[in-house]
């Protein structure tokens, strides 16, 4: 159904399927990497299944139905004619970050049901609302660390956060003032970091902003400590860059070159076993084709399309049928502490 938004004054916005309906350059697009499978048209243009964007649409419509003054770049301009135009600009926003199409073959890619967007209009049109809503979006849940049945039975009691940083790719800059900022020898590939949480079920629960690719992530954790605060009894998990952090439970190292006994090798495969859950996001967070490669452009554009990504997949991992992982437990944490 068309979603029915009360700022619009009532107006019927379109089936998301209809928005998609004609642009079959996208889909195409798509199908020759995924090798078709049973996705909607919007799954594969997008990223996103209808009801996903239909909750997006809820939170982004107010800055899509304005639009920047051609004369000036500080004045807003609501819409009073063609209103579907915000709906199809939001729907080629998704678009662009999944699609990622070069710039000079934007119109033929970026075209849904009523607009072909070439890289003028994306770039006057759609990006200042995207800015404009990412500075808004709030989608993604720190409370939901602490829902009854966020357990696992290696960790029943008193961990709710597995943490881990993830990259995104960029070009490397030409002055190296800037490049020192995203060239680290643990990647191979200049990137910025952003920190993340999830709970045990795979849902987003946590994200940071982006930290140079020479950040530690233990130094990032407690520079941003104040964003996730936890009680004191709460336990965390994480890769050995966590190994100085308090309450973080972290894999047994071969500290000074000894070697690991039985128990710590169990240990570790136990962490392990769990904290790859961590690792199974990024794959969906990656799933987009502006992250498999180099970014093209400024760090503030890429800024907004990560943070507008990692809200809309915590969107989709709670429109799952079910959760990715079985929930385990139904008791407070805490609890016999």
């Amino acid at each position: 159904m068309a979603a029915r938004l009360p700022h619009a004054a009532g107006h019927d916005w379109e089936p998301w399927e209809e928005v998609a309906a004609g642009s079959s350059k996208g889909r195409s697009f798509r199908h020759s990497s995924r090798g078709g499978g049973q996705l909607s048209t919007c799954e594969i243009q997008t990223g996103y299944a209808p009801s996903v964007l239909t909750e997006l649409w809820s939170s982004a419509a107010p800055h899509f139905v304005r639009h920047r003054d051609k004369n000036s770049r500080s004045t807003w301009v609501h819409r009073t004619k063609q209103m579907w135009r915000s709906q199809h600009y939001f729907y080629v926003l998704l678009m662009y970050i999944h699609l990622y199409p070069p710039h000079n073959n934007m119109v033929d890619i970026l075209v849904t049901s009523r607009v072909h967007v070439d890289f003028n209009c994306f770039y006057k049109m759609i990006l200042p609302s995207a800015h404009s809503w990412s500075l808004v979006i709030d989608e993604i849940r720190w409370e939901a660390r602490l829902d009854l049945d966020n357990h696992h039975p290696f960790f029943p009691y008193l961990h709710t956060v597995i943490w881990d940083s993830t990259c995104f790719m960029v070009e490397k800059p030409t002055d190296w003032t800037f490049g020192r900022l995203v060239v680290n020898g643990h990647y191979d590939w200049p990137c910025l970091l952003v920190l993340l949480g999830i709970n045990f079920k795979g849902e987003i629960v946590f994200m940071s902003g982006m930290h140079r690719s020479t950040a530690y992530d233990a130094n990032i954790f407690e520079d941003t400590r104040h964003l996730h605060p936890q009680f004191d009894w709460e336990m965390n998990l994480g890769d050995g860059h966590f190994a100085t952090v308090r309450n973080f439970n972290t894999p047994a190292q071969k500290t000074g070159g000894r070697e690991l006994n039985d128990t710590e090798k169990l240990w570790n495969r136990m962490l392990q076993l769990v904290r790859a859950r961590v690792e199974h996001l990024n794959t969906v967070v990656k799933a987009h084709q502006m992250f498999k490669q180099r970014y093209r452009g400024y760090v503030r554009n890429l800024w907004v399309f990560v943070k507008l990504t990692l809200h809309a997949t915590a969107v989709k991992m709670r429109h799952r049928p079910s959760p990715r992982y079985a929930p385990y437990g139904w008791w407070k944490h805490g609890e016999g502490r």
